[in-house]
Formats: C-alpha cells, structure tokens, sequence
C-alpha cells in the first residue's frame, strides 16, 4: 500500500482550488433566488444528468458502500446499485410533474397543494434531516481520508466543510451543477482504471470464485434478506424524488428536458454499479481481515481506499482522493443549496409574510448557506467522535427519516382526492410512530431484539404504512374549504399543463455562456495535472497509465472547448425571438 507523496497533495491542493474558483466564476450570474437556487430554469439537460447522478451519492459509496460489497458480496452490489430503481421512477413519473409545478424549492407548492401548516411544518422539520444526512456524508468521506493518508479525521471535516461551504454559498446552483460535471470528470477515469488494475491482483479467478464466504455471490444475503432489500427500494423511490435530484428536474427548461435528466442519471448509476464492486470483492479475495491494516472503528469500510493505494499509480492517487472529495462535496452541496432555498422561501419570506426582492432573496440564501455549513461541520465532528460506522449510521437515518415528509409530499401530486390537511393528518401520525420506534425505551428494545435487519424493515415499514393509510383515509376524515377546494384546483390545473418556454422562461446572460467549452477548459486543466507525472521516476506501467489518461482528458476538454466555441447560443435566439413576437403582437 502506497502513501501519498507531494505529487498527489499537489493534485488535490490543485482541485479544491479550482472547485473554490468555480464558485467564484459563477457568481456573476446569480442575479436573484431564482438563479440561486433553480438556475434559472437554464440548467442544460446533460449538466443536470451529470449531477443528479453526482448529488445521488457520497464518500458513503466508498466507504460505508464498499464496506457492505466487502463483507456481503454481490447483495452489497445490488444495494448500491438500486438507487436507479428509485430514479426510474422519477423518469416514469415525478420528474414531469416536477417541473410542472414551476417551484423554486421542493417544499414550495405544499402551500397551494395543501395549506400553510403543512408547508410550514414540512419545512422546519426536513431542514434538521437533512442537515444530518449532510454531517452523516461528510463523516463518511472523513473516514475514506484518514484511511488514505492518515490524517487526524477532525482536519479532514473542516477542509472539507470550508471548501464545499465556499463554492456553495458564492456560485449557487449554478457553480453546484458544474462542480458535479467537473468532479464527475475527475471520478470517471479513476474509476475506470481501478477495475482492471485491480483484477490483475487475482492471480486465480477460479480461487477468487470458489474462495469467498458461501453466498457471497447470490442475491439475497442472510445479513440482509429480500424483505430488506424490498423496504430499501421504497426508501430509494422516496429519497431520489424528493432530494435534490427534485431540484434538477425543476431546474431545467422543461419536462421533456426533466425526463432526460432521470434517464441520464439512471444509466449512470446501472454503469456505475461495476467500478463499485470490483475493487471491494479483490480486497475481501487477498485480504479476509483488514483490521491489522487499518485503524478505523470499521476496517471493512476501508476496503476500497486501500487497494487503491495498492494498484494506483501516484497522481492518480491523488486524483482518486480528489474524486472522493468529489462525491461527497457535490452531495453535501446540492443539499446547502436546497435546505438554503427552503429557509429563504419556504421559512423566512413566508413567516415575513411577503415575497422579498429577488436581490434579497439571494443574499438571504447565501447567509442560510453558511449558517447550514457551520452546524453541519460541528454534526460531523460530533460523529467522528461516536465511532459510529458509516454504514449503519446512514441506514438508522433513513428508517426513521426516510419517508415521513417523502410519502405526504409524493402523494400530493398523484392523489387528487385528498383535501387541504391530508398532509398534516398523515405526517402527526407518521412522526408519532417515529417517535415510538426511536424513544420508547420497551420498543425500541423489542426492535433491537429482532436483529439488524428486521429492526430496520419493521420501522420503515410502520413509518412509511402508517403515513400511507392515513393520506389515504384523509378524504373520509377531513374536507376542504370552498376556497381551499379552488386553490387546490388551480394547482393541479398547473400541473396538467405543459411548461411554455418561449413566455416563461426570461433571457440572461448564461444563455448566451458556452458551457460547453467551460467544462472543456476545466477537463483540460485535470489532465494537464496528470500529464507531468509520466515524467516522475516510477515503473513504465504506472508511467503509461498517467500518460493515457492525463491524454483523454486533454483530449476530451478539447474537444468540449470546440463544440463550446462553435456552439450558437440556442436558447438565447429562442429567448430573444420570443421577446421579439410578444412586442410585435404588443403593437399590433
């Protein structure tokens, strides 16, 4: 196992830099909330894939994620990987009426759909669990960082906090969405690379097959049953149409162009799935412990950082770093953003009782920004100290958090039935249920005595059942005013009508900017790091492998900085061609 030299430090120092000068770069196109915190409805379809797929995961899927594929084998395989069946049914379904609801938050159309009290309870209550998710990630990647480089893990928090805090609160959605494409650069090659450089560590495929623990390769697992693995996917359903994978398919021109992000980001996780369980299952065929190898709480969960210290050759290894820094930053910002678009509209301007000027609104989503930032670092500091695993942290927070809000908010754009406090009804009763699970001393011991698996299955399900029944009762329980009857009508008519860009979409100046060729120029700069270290005295083949892959980079940024260059401003003509007929009928 290799150690990080200065060529590697010099990579990462070089990719938080140029993840803080994106933030910068982009603030000039924030002019209001709406630029801040949905871009505008600019996002093209392709950034907003890349980064609904880089928002879907974190440090977690190399440290808890691998972890799980280290010990469970293929069944940790499927874990990770049906975070696409989740997304699918945003393609199917979500993604559409998404952006039809023409919000600026997730939480934002509860108001009309349903009433102020659900909107305001949804609000302060999804701010604290996410907040948690973000400590939880952050956590994760402190762990895959410590492992790598030995670094006291509470160093790791605050450079990672401040970076990821920066970039977020100077460039909004705007500088998160491309930091994703730019990270998703980064993380793709390396990726890639640690396959087969891992698989050349098997000397035996036959051994490899005939070695591991018995039903190491079916699906399911006795540690996590098909019970389990079905209670996961409802969870994933929940989770990937309410996180800020909601944000993306809102943030983009139209629904057409919603529908392409969720079918970009599921084929990118399906690929995905590949480039996570091989290097685990390579560990766990050369190593059966790796606790005499790692200082961590969960030895396991540091199966993938150490084959890739073992295989990689250095520069890549400190692009490899650099990519889980990736994971986790575009995770925990796409989270800063939304959970400071939901204070600044959803809490503040609503407790205010008046809408702010869009200048406001944007400097208020800043300073929400930095204030989630703080608590969520100060979270993650609290978390090392627990020496909790990553794994089972994030599992506890999602059975007890993962459909109270999810299953009220999803159902209100599918049952049309329900009346204004069909929320409410159905989140007081889902939140007590929570409630008992989580603090009842006699529960929560009956539940822990049923077993990892089935405590988890059991409390989802009760939570998830529990809010389901209760949505659905509501109409027989609970009717709406007149004029709450018309709200509601004239919410769902909105969502029955297809988005207009040529009337609701105004022209800016990003229109006019050539992303394209921006990334280009970033993709460029990554494999100008990598190109140098062919020279640095290593074995040819360690050599070989910098040289090829510092040459696609450069190749490819070139390439994106031509069609960047050549590219016609589309959305700007059509913007202006608009304004142009809506003044000629205007003096007709």
């Amino acid at each position: 196992m290799k150690s990080m030299n200065v060529y590697d430090y010099a990579v990462v120092a070089a990719y938080m830099v140029m993840m803080v000068w994106i933030g910068i770069y982009f603030m000039r196109y924030n002019r209001g909330g709406s630029d801040y915190f949905r871009a505008g409805n600019k996002l093209n379809w392709w950034i907003a894939g890349l980064s609904a797929f880089m928002s879907s995961f974190s440090a977690y899927m190399y440290t808890g994620g691998a972890g799980i594929i280290y010990q469970e084998g293929l069944t940790g395989s499927f874990i990770l990987g049906s975070t696409a069946l989740g997304i699918l049914a945003g393609y199917l379904l979500f993604a559409k009426l998404w952006r039809r609801s023409r919000v600026t938050t997730i939480l934002e159309f509860l108001d009309e759909r349903f009433n102020l009290s659900s909107h305001q309870v949804a609000s302060w209550t999804y701010i604290p669990f996410n907040i948690l998710y973000c400590a939880t990630a952050q956590y994760s990647l402190a762990i895959f960082i410590t492992a790598a480089i030995g670094m006291d893990i509470s160093y790791v928090i605050w450079i990672c906090g401040l970076v990821i805090m920066v970039y977020t609160l100077l460039g909004g959605l705007w500088a998160v969405a491309i930091t994703d494409v730019v990270q998703f650069l980064v993380l793709l090659p390396v990726s890639l690379v640690l396959v087969p450089l891992a698989l050349l560590k098997v000397d035996n495929f036959h051994s490899f097959f005939h070695s591991m623990p018995p039903g190491y390769f079916s699906i399911p697992s006795q540690q996590y049953p098909w019970y389990w693995l079905l209670v996961l996917m409802l969870l994933l359903v929940h989770g990937q149409n309410t996180n800020p994978n909601a944000q993306r398919y809102f943030s983009v021109r139209d629904e057409a162009e919603a529908k392409k992000v969720a079918l970009l980001c599921m084929l990118l996780f399906i690929a995905g799935i590949m480039t996570w369980t091989v290097p685990p299952m390579v560990m766990r065929y050369l190593y059966n412990d790796l606790s005499p190898y790692i200082s961590l709480p969960n030895p396991h969960e540091g199966s993938y950082v150490v084959i890739a210290m073992m295989v990689l050759p250095h520069g890549l290894i400190g692009l490899m770093i650099s990519a889980i820094f990736a994971a986790t930053m575009s995770s925990i910002a796409s989270q800063y953003n939304s959970i400071s678009g939901i204070i600044t509209k959803d809490i503040v301007a609503k407790l205010a009782g008046r809408d702010f000027t869009a200048r406001s609104q944007l400097l208020l989503g800043m300073a929400a920004t930095l204030a989630v930032g703080i608590i969520t670092l100060l979270l993650s500091l609290a978390m090392a100290g627990s020496g909790q695993g990553s794994f089972k942290t994030m599992m506890k927070l999602s059975s007890l958090t993962g459909t109270l809000i999810a299953t009220p908010l999803l159902l209100g754009f599918i049952y049309r039935k329900a009346p204004s406090w069909s929320f409410m009804f159905s989140f007081t009763l889902s939140a007590i249920v929570t409630l008992l699970v989580a603090f009842f001393p006699p529960l929560v011991d009956y539940l822990a005595s049923l077993g990892p698996a089935m405590e988890f299955t059991v409390t989802t399900l009760a939570i998830f059942f529990t809010g389901l029944i209760a949505f659905l009762i509501s109409p027989f329980i609970f009717k709406s005013s007149q004029r709450e009857a018309a709200r509601i009508k004239t919410f769902f008519t909105r969502l029955d009508t297809p988005v207009d860009t040529s009337r609701e979409i105004d022209d800016s100046p990003i229109d006019h900017a050539p992303l394209a060729g921006f990334v280009g120029w970033m993709s460029i700069i990554l494999g100008a790091l990598i190109l140098p270290f062919t020279f640095i005295p290593a074995p040819l083949p360690d050599r070989m492998i910098n040289l090829s892959l510092g040459s696609i980079l450069v190749a490819f940024g070139g390439l994106l900085y031509y069609l960047g260059k050549e590219e016609e401003p589309e959305y700007g003509r059509k913007q202006e061609s608009g304004v142009r007929s809506r003044k000629s009928e205007a003096r007709r």
